[in-house]
């Protein structure tokens, strides 16, 4: 709607006042995940979007798979009639490829945060300091992200007495994977932010073809449909979480471990008898590798198409499907990092945690109780969408960083 109201498409109003109708009444196209190469537009899955305009094909609709036809017979709405160069505008464009990647970023910069706190639960859990993340020695770098993620850090650890507990420990240096949480998941961060700026521009951009210039009389053949920007842009971003995803398995795996934690192995009492969170890390371990696969390029992969007039496409669409699987990954690896980093910070009784660190604690352990023998883990780990989903604890998170002086 917002490409074709632009003015440059040639598109009939009464097809773009249809498509508003359409959103008002909920009516959800059902669109193909598959088949579209990113290149001469998401010719399959935008046809398929546009199916319902003309009465043909299927709809979700209060919550029921239906027919078009059957909602048009039943008078919720009228199809209309394409004219000269409407259907070509409707389905000539990248809408399918930067919805992707637009629904992937709107729930990552969601995980981002909760990945941010889950590291500093484990700072605490594994005695770590958090010298590392003063400000000092982020600003002598000119690296944004980096600096925003250590003063996410302080914000959560601020009052942390288990941090205060151990300050002049014989401990000289924390393993990477600790210390270096601003330079990872702050590129990260600069990722997430390219990655915007991208998506964003495409949001605000005509991209089918031809295009019509009304001001000046010209009818210009283009190429706005490939969508190259959207697939290098879900590729980094998928590369980018696979990172995150990488140092997070490194902390589970090092509160595990009861020689460099210090905690009871595999984060229970009497190890050897009980598992503990043996499989948990091997969990994370599995998703782990399974984004090192998926982080494989998909706008390297281009195919020729259309007798070789389309000889090369970006495979954006792929891109984003692949972006999705990993950010499935992600949420239940950083879960595992919240139930590993909780287990943890129950051995170093009787500190409290910092202010956002003790929130991240609470919550957890309403949905999850200490484990002081094997249980079943599958039915913590089925608590992930309790957590991650309960908007009100979200917004307390970011309040601390929104608001946060901490030097």
């Amino acid at each position: 709607i917002q490409s074709l109201s632009s003015g440059y498409s040639g598109c009939s109003l009464e097809v773009i006042e249809k498509l508003v109708e359409l959103l008002n009444l909920n009516v959800i196209p059902v669109i193909p995940r598959r088949g579209s190469v990113g290149a001469s537009g998401d010719l399959a899955p935008l046809s398929h979007m546009c199916l319902p305009l003309i009465g043909e094909g299927e709809v979700w609709y209060k919550g029921e798979c239906r027919q078009a036809e059957d909602l048009i017979q039943n008078g919720l709405y009228k199809p209309v009639t394409l004219g000269p160069k409407d259907g070509l505008s409707l389905i000539n464009g990248t809408q399918y490829s930067t919805a992707l990647v637009l629904y992937a970023l709107y729930h990552i910069r969601k995980i981002f945060i909760f990945a941010e706190l889950a590291a500093a639960m484990s700072v605490e859990a594994v005695l770590a300091t958090d010298t590392p993340f003063r400000d000092a020695i982020q600003r002598i770098r000119q690296q944004t992200g980096q600096r925003s993620v250590a003063k996410h850090l302080r914000a959560f650890l601020n009052n942390s007495e288990i941090v205060r507990s151990h300050v002049n420990c014989n401990k000289v240096q924390d393993p990477y994977s600790f210390r270096c949480i601003p330079q990872v998941l702050g590129s990260v961060l600069d990722t997430i932010r390219f990655a915007e700026k991208i998506v964003d521009n495409e949001c605000q951009s005509v991209t089918d073809n031809p295009l019509v210039f009304p001001e000046v009389g010209e009818i210009l053949s283009g190429g706005n449909f490939h969508a190259e920007p959207l697939a290098m842009a879900a590729d980094y971003l998928t590369i980018a979480l696979t990172e995150l995803g990488n140092i997070s398995e490194r902390r589970i795996s090092i509160l595990s471990d009861t020689t460099m934690s210090g905690l009871p192995a595999f984060l229970v009492d009497t190890g050897g008898v009980n598992s503990g969170f043996m499989i948990a890390h091997v969990t994370a371990a599995a998703l782990c590798a399974e984004n090192r696969t998926l982080s494989h390029p998909a706008s390297v992969e281009t195919i020729p198409t259309s007798a070789n007039q389309e000889d090369h496409v970006s495979m954006a669409p792929n891109a984003g499907l692949k972006l999705l699987q990993v950010l499935e990954n992600i949420r239940q690896i950083v879960w595992i990092e919240f139930l590993s980093a909780a287990q943890g910070i129950d051995y170093r009784k009787n500190l409290a945690s910092g202010d956002g660190t003790k929130i991240a604690y609470k919550k957890i352990r309403r949905l999850v109780k200490h484990l002081e023998k094997d249980r079943l883990l599958a039915r913590d780990l089925r608590e992930i969408d309790n957590f991650y989903n309960d908007e009100a604890f979200f917004q307390q998170v970011k309040s601390l960083i929104n608001h946060s002086n901490t030097r």
